[in-house]
């Protein structure tokens, strides 16, 4: 190990600690290039999502919105104690029904399988897994939202950012679910949009029948983004495969060497743990030429 491989491998330990919410930082310049490249990555995740969550949007708009005189068709498959709830949008008027209490037993019935199932299309990008997230679990953040002074526009954002936290949870193997993914995932919604009602100075107390359910959202780096993220993200695009690939598979999918090497064809994990010192190398050159 050369003397630049061992600076990257102090950046990394730093790197770690930054992603548990512990400061410290001992190779500061490097530490930041990978605390940008997690940052880009992430950013690049939220607009893949996105993409899956508008079009999901509009296949439960189209499904589950319909005028007053015409009331909404539930599947089969879902068993709730269902109200109706009138809001205004811009033309026309529409009645949306609200998913409040789960059947119990429907729960129970799901197994870690199936969880697995939502969760291993969320990653693949499974559109019709995003459909089913929307009509089923997305109408219980819309009431949520709309009944703590929210909007139908913020219940669609925070549950977006809740589909990238769960996402961030699996892939830092931070996830040991022993509830539904969508049990789980309104939890983190419900957190988010308290919190975001806190920064409003706005009552955080909601009169829901969750009142009990506890996820973490604690962000990662949001309130720390570096001075260099730009000049990265710029970097990263530059770099093009398969470098981009292999620093979003380790620092951000946090794949072992073993599944990138196999996934994107290199000879052994040690090559692709080699080719990764090279990648950084190039983004480090790169940004500190803009700095000059």
């Amino acid at each position: 190990m050369n003397f630049e491989d061992h600076k990257w491998n102090q950046a990394e330990l730093d790197f770690n600690h930054w992603l548990t919410g512990t400061k410290v930082e001992s190779a500061p310049d490097r530490t930041n290039i990978l605390k940008s490249a997690y940052l880009v990555f992430r950013e690049k995740e939220s607009e893949r999502l996105r993409n899956f969550c508008n079009h999901a949007f509009e296949v439960f708009r189209d499904k589950e919105i319909r005028t007053l005189d015409e009331p909404i068709q539930f599947p089969l498959r879902i068993k709730s104690d269902i109200v109706s709830n009138s809001l205004s949008f811009e033309e026309p008027k529409f009645r949306i029904n609200y998913f409040i209490n789960e059947d119990p037993g429907y729960w129970k019935s799901k197994t870690k399988a199936e969880n697995d199932v939502l969760i291993q299309g969320i990653l693949s990008g499974e559109q019709s897994i995003f459909d089913d997230l929307y009509e089923v679990e997305f109408p219980k953040v819309v009431r949520l939202v709309t009944k703590n002074s929210g909007t139908l526009d913020a219940a669609k954002d925070v549950f977006q950012d809740g589909l990238v936290i769960l996402m961030e949870k699996v892939y830092r193997k931070e996830l040991d679910l022993t509830c539904s993914v969508g049990t789980y995932l309104y939890a983190v919604c419900r957190n988010l949009w308290q919190e975001q009602l806190r920064k409003d100075q706005k009552s955080t107390y909601f009169n829901d029948p969750y009142s009990n359910l506890v996820a973490d959202i604690t962000p990662i780096g949001e309130e720390t983004i570096p001075d260099v993220f730009d000049s990265v993200n710029k970097a990263i695009e530059t770099l093009g495969d398969p470098c981009k690939q292999l620093l979003e598979c380790f620092y951000y999918e946090n794949l072992s060497w073993v599944e990138i090497a196999s996934s994107l064809g290199y000879s052994s994990a040690a090559s692709a743990r080699n080719q990764k010192y090279k990648c950084l190398e190039r983004i480090r050159r790169s940004v500190g030429a803009e700095a000059e």
